[in-house]
């Protein structure tokens, strides 16, 4: 009797959460999705909402040169920047996970304490070192500052893959004679590649989209799109930006879905494996 007159309180209490939910996803989604109508304005100024459609922005957006540049900028500092985050990633991964290093906890916190700290931090912190080897407003300065604060995502997405099996299948090709290189090439690399592609596309995401250290590393010849939204935020409020900030938004989903499917990828491969273990 108690169990069937608290269920209609539960209900209640079910209902009233996934309202509150709903509001929340409401509050975040609302502001993103009010760019769309500003980017469609034949205004030559941003209002809300718009008196009209028009694609005038889009096309004026296409045929920018500062834009041109500063995706081309965007792609050419954070494609090297992934890379080598990904590459520094997977081996901090190794390291700690399947490595016999000591402080296994303390050294991970150190990893990715690069995405923890707020990112102004680490643009004040690394400013002085860039410009005393001459460093700031040059691609490899701030392809080197993305790596950092991107490899945390890397090790974060391959650590994972390395725990969804056991190390018995590395021990039995090492016992098979394969040595260290062979051993990751053939059994290890398959099992977490999709990991690595998270991982990959993750730092390239977040480089891309990427801010503050853009304000102190990157200069005129090498500003990347946020920078240059940002400046136009400031002295050209036209609709342009909002243009600009829903391509860079579908390029950003776009990038996230094709995480997201390889994620899926890695989850069914560790599921085979683990069906299968020695």
């Amino acid at each position: 009797m108690r169990a069937n007159a608290s269920e209609p309180l539960w209900r209640i209490v079910g209902l009233g959460l996934t309202g509150f939910a709903v509001l929340v996803l409401i509050y975040l989604v609302a502001p993103t999705l009010a760019i769309v109508p500003l980017s469609l304005s034949p205004d030559p100024f941003l209002r809300f909402p718009p008196p009209g459609v028009s694609l005038r922005w889009y096309e004026a957006f296409a045929h920018s040169i500062d834009y041109q540049l500063a995706i081309l900028n965007s792609l050419k500092i954070g494609i090297p920047a992934a890379a080598l985050a990904t590459a520094c990633g997977v081996m901090a991964a190794l390291a700690v996970v399947r490595g016999a290093v000591p402080f296994r906890r303390t050294l991970a916190a150190l990893l990715i304490a690069p995405l923890i700290l707020p990112q102004i931090v680490l643009a004040i912190g690394l400013f002085p070192l860039m410009a005393k080897v001459g460093l700031v407003g040059t691609y490899p300065g701030i392809v080197l500052a993305h790596a950092v604060v991107t490899m945390p995502l890397v090790f974060i997405t391959v650590s994972a893959a390395l725990r969804t099996y056991t190390p018995s299948f590395e021990l039995a090709a090492m016992t098979l004679g394969a040595n260290p290189w062979r051993t990751f090439v053939h059994v290890t690399f398959p099992m977490i590649r999709a990991g690595i592609v998270v991982g990959f596309i993750f730092a390239l995401t977040f480089s891309f989209d990427e801010l503050i250290l853009a304000m102190f590393l990157t200069s005129p010849t090498t500003r990347t799109v946020p920078r240059l939204l940002w400046e136009q935020l400031n002295y050209q409020m036209t609709p342009i930006i909002a243009a600009a900030t829903v391509v860079l938004l579908g390029a950003t989903i776009a990038l996230l879905c094709l995480a997201a499917f390889a994620a899926t990828r890695s989850r069914h491969l560790s599921g085979g494996a683990k069906g299968v273990q020695p």
